[in-house]
């Protein structure tokens, strides 16, 4: 353990998480002292410890104990990624991303654990999904898929999951597809449920992305009918149960009553222009 004065350190490893809040990380610096030293390198970069760095700053203090990371390259970045992986605030394309670009490290590291064969798809390595998992609390099977995703999405389709424009679901679909694929659907897939989603992916892979926009239309207001749908079910099934006790809607409390009345003067006269097959459906729940 060594002693560097914080005005000869440098913050300028991209990894590092600057400018976030620290109140809480003052507070208990104040409280118990720096439990964990900052991780640099021989030339001062921080590896590890940007936000005790922060809080060290703003409480005045001119110097931190450190600890001197004597390695390569990929092993100080595989440092900075480890510090991050076990944050909260990351994002889930954040975590992706330091996943996949771990697992890379893991492999230059240990040459190894890489296939022999060009054909073989390179998966991470038991003992690097296991070291993984214990620090971030992800199954193996969590972070292969993290991995899988990152390296398979387009970067147009992750922008468009980290505006809240795709779920985890539609992502893990959209990414079967060829990244110039997801590129050209993306605008589309952005609008269609999950199980559509599917369905357009296996047509695009037997037909071509072209024929699949024409086969797989996109339906507006499909999420909301689709919740309706199951309330009207549901509904109906509450309804049966009730008349198989002999209770009738005339049995129903007062604000209830009420609560119907306006839903049906909401609805209006609209049995004509629904499906036959969604009526079909309710009336095959009386």
């Amino acid at each position: 353990m060594q002693t560097r004065k914080l005005s000869e350190l440098k913050a300028t490893n991209p990894y590092l998480r600057l400018g976030t809040d620290v109140s809480d990380l003052e507070k208990s610096i104040q409280t118990l002292g720096l439990i964990a030293p900052l991780v640099i390198n021989h030339e001062n970069v921080i590896l590890a410890g940007a936000r005790r760095f922060q809080a060290l700053l703003n409480l005045g203090f001119t110097e931190a104990p450190v600890m001197v990371v004597d390695k390569n390259t990929l092993v100080q970045e595989l440092v900075s990624i480890d510090e991050n992986l076990v944050r909260k605030d990351l994002s889930k394309i954040e975590i992706e991303s330091h996943l996949r670009r771990a697992k890379e490290i893991y492999q230059e590291l240990n040459p190894s654990s890489l296939p022999t064969s060009d054909d073989v798809e390179v998966l991470p390595a038991q003992e690097f999904l296991e070291m993984v998992a214990e620090k971030t609390g992800y199954s193996p099977k969590q972070i292969h898929q993290a991995i899988e995703r990152d390296e398979k999405a387009d970067l147009s389709v992750k922008e468009a999951r980290l505006a809240g424009k795709l779920s985890l679901s539609q992502t893990n679909q959209i990414v079967r597809l060829k990244k110039s694929e997801q590129k050209k659907a993306l605008t589309h897939l952005q609008t269609l449920p999950t199980k559509d989603i599917k369905k357009f992916v296996k047509t695009a892979q037997e037909k071509g992305v072209e024929v699949a926009l024409v086969e797989v239309p996109h339906q507006p207001f499909v999420k909301e009918f689709t919740e309706i749908e199951s309330l009207v079910k549901r509904l109906s099934r509450k309804l049966l149960e009730l008349s198989e006790n002999d209770v009738s809607a005339m049995d129903f409390p007062a604000p209830l009553r009420k609560r119907i009345q306006t839903l049906q003067g909401q609805l209006g006269d609209t049995s004509e222009d629904l499906p036959e097959r969604d009526l079909s459906e309710v009336e095959s729940l009386h």
